[in-house]
Formats: structure tokens, sequence, C-alpha cells
């Protein structure tokens, strides 16, 4: 008798290890090479007025455009971090940043990633910055 092969699931200890590899590579300014990896087929990222498709476009984008600092945060770690997973293959990730003030009256900055499990590697298919409306005077 032969046993299936064995199938991976996404978990979401391995989708926060990806979230905290993805962070420190930012934090260090790696190299586009070294974020490529971590993003899936069909790459997605949508930016306040720009939107960015596909590995070349993002190493384009990151390396060339400026890219690099949309993506940087000089506090890594400082976003509250919730994974959801929706499926074997599928989790959906939100990173909110906590704001300098807990009574701060103003919404808070808000990233939304799809990872999925690509070739049994947890990898970002999306990124959506959400960035507070201005508040009135």
């Amino acid at each position: 008798m032969t046993s299936a092969p064995s199938r991976s699931v996404l978990s979401v200890d391995a989708v926060h290890r990806l979230v905290d590899q993805w962070r420190a590579a930012l934090a260090r300014r790696a190299p586009v090479e070294e974020l490529l990896p971590h993003l899936a087929n069909g790459l997605l990222v949508e930016l306040p007025g720009r939107i960015v498709r596909g590995a070349q476009d993002f190493r384009h984008w990151y390396g060339e455009s400026g890219g690099q600092a949309a993506l940087c945060d000089d506090r890594p770690g400082a976003d509250e971090v919730r994974v959801r997973v929706v499926s074997p293959v599928h989790a959906q990730v939100t990173l909110q940043d906590p704001g300098s003030s807990p009574d701060a009256p103003a919404p808070l900055a808000r990233q939304t990633w799809w990872v999925v499990l690509q070739d049994g590697v947890p990898r970002i298919r999306t990124m959506a910055f959400h960035q507070p409306a201005p508040q009135p005077a």
C-alpha cells in the first residue's frame, strides 16, 4: 500500500516568520534580489498613487524608483500583526500602525497582505497600503 504524498499546509507561525523576515530585510535596506524570493507569482502591490504588478515591475519600482523608501519602516516589528489562515494555502495578514499615542483620534495606517503557499513556501501575493484620510482642521 502506498501512502498519499504529504501536502504542505500554511500555518500562522510560518506566515509570522515570513512577515518577520520581510520586515527585517526592509529594515536593513536589503537589495531587491533578497526580497524577490518572498514574492509569489501574480504579485500585486497597491500603493497610494501607484500599482506594482509582478516581479519585474517590483524590481524596477523598488530599485530605481524609490520604492524602497515607500516600503521601509524604521521601526521593525512596531506594527500589530494579525494573521488569519483562510484555507490550507491562503492567509490574510493585517499590519496596523499602533500610532504614537493610544488616545490619538486619527485613523491609523494599515497594510493588508494576502500570503499564499507556493512550492511549499509562504510568499506574498498582494500588499495593499491604506493611509488614513487627512483629518479636518
